[in-house]
């Protein structure tokens, strides 16, 4: 890979770590579409190039923001306890969706109603504020309601394994509207629910790869190594400055436009080739 494109992916995918680690993703959801718009496994089945990368870049700003979250106390690991385990099912069930069943043009299509789907999950929530920001709810957090949150993990799950993704946009509704949790405390578990989820799918992608006959390793994968520390950096400095002075739901709603966005320029370009 030229030294151009690499700079290019490192410093697009810099701003999204610096600004997704403050909301609890891990910024699949723009990893991705970066990732085919700069051509990365052109030719290739996308699940066997663009997803597995996604998913370490996923690690990568996931595992920042829990750092960063931990020290000032907003992780709840008994609340991750109960999301895991749904959540590692749904990841070997989106797996093998996107390594068995999905090719370019399809994996394209499946991708771009993700986006869809969580841009108006995103507005919906903002809208409603039903849960309090700042607060933990103790009346959500009930026996009845953690199992009802640890069957919605299978759909995070599921997610993070088809498309590349973290998994968050369903974790933090998750976490909020169902157990009760505040904010800040739900992006830091939700964080920490994705960095061994998106391990497995990234495992699982390789494994399945290598058992339909794909067993060597992209060239593009280059970019794991080299791109990984920029991220992480990336994703540690943007949640230490939005813990202190940036307010998430601002950040959040900026970056549902930016979903939006994306998803209108996979369909008009990477799909339909208008623009």
């Amino acid at each position: 890979m030229d030294p151009a494109t690499i700079a290019l992916v490192a410093g697009l995918c810099f701003l999204v770590s610096f600004v997704y680690s403050n909301l609890g993703l891990g910024g699949g959801l723009l990893f991705v579409p970066i990732l085919v718009s700069l051509g990365i496994g052109a030719g290739q089945d996308v699940n066997r190039v663009v997803v597995p990368i996604s998913l370490t870049f996923t690690i990568a700003t996931a595992s920042a923001a829990v750092l960063t979250h931990r020290r000032r106390g907003f992780l709840d690991l008994a609340s991750a306890r109960i999301l895991l385990p749904g959540a590692f099912l749904g990841t070997l069930a989106g797996t093998a969706t996107n390594v068995l069943f999905l090719d370019r043009t399809a994996f394209l299509v499946f991708f771009t109603a993700v986006l869809l789907l969580f841009g108006a999950l995103m507005v919906r929530e903002k809208l409603r504020r039903a849960v309090p920001e700042d607060r933990d709810d103790p009346r959500r957090h009930t026996s009845k309601r953690k199992w009802y949150a640890a069957a919605a993990s299978v759909g995070s799950g599921f997610f993070s394994g088809a498309a590349g993704v973290g998994g968050g946009l369903v974790n933090v509704p998750i976490l909020t509207v169902i157990l009760g949790r505040q904010a800040r405390k739900a992006v830091g578990t939700s964080s920490f629910v994705i960095v061994p989820v998106a391990a497995l799918g990234f495992v699982l992608t390789l494994l399945l790869n290598a058992w339909r006959g794909s067993a060597s390793m992209p060239a593009e994968f280059v970019l794991i190594p080299l791109v990984f520390p920029v991220l992480f950096l990336g994703a540690y400095l943007g949640s230490t400055v939005g813990l202190t002075r940036l307010k998430t739901r601002t950040v959040a709603l900026i970056f549902i436009a930016v979903i939006f966005v994306t998803a209108a320029k996979m369909i008009l370009v990477d799909l339909l080739g208008l623009l």
